[in-house]
């Protein structure tokens, strides 16, 4: 079973590959107002190379974006 394929709307509204998050991405996404503690294993960040989306398993509309020192380099 591979990655959960959600709507990015990052990434123009195309279905993307989902990834939990990191360390350093939790930790950003609990000094949200919007996040809890409880529903941080809900969220999932865009796997496409570059964006920086992260968004809730259940809803694409529950999310936000990382800044953009979560970019790697070069994107």
């Amino acid at each position: 079973m591979g990655l959960p394929n959600r709507r990015c709307p990052n990434c123009g509204d195309s279905d993307q590959d989902f990834r939990p998050l990191d360390g350093a991405e939790r930790a950003y996404a609990l000094t949200l107002a919007q996040v809890c503690r409880a529903d941080l294993g809900k969220y999932r960040r865009c796997a496409r190379e570059g964006c920086v989306r992260v968004q809730s398993y259940f809803s694409w509309k529950s999310g936000f974006d990382l800044p953009d020192s979560f970019r790697p380099p070069g994107c």
